[in-house]
């Protein structure tokens, strides 16, 4: 994307309901990495390593 398209994505944003559980993902979504918000919200990243 680039910055024209995130500036509207943002604007867009601005003018919807604020949801306080959806935000951050609604947020992450104007720059358009839809595969890092669908990890995010089932909870793929950062599992613990096992251990050495």
């Amino acid at each position: 994307m680039n910055a024209v398209e995130i500036e509207a994505a943002v604007s867009e944003l601005a003018e919807t309901p604020f949801d306080a559980t959806d935000f951050p993902y609604a947020f992450l979504a104007t720059f358009g990495n839809k595969a890092t918000i669908a990890r995010v919200r089932k909870g793929d990243t950062n599992k613990p390593r096992p251990a050495d």
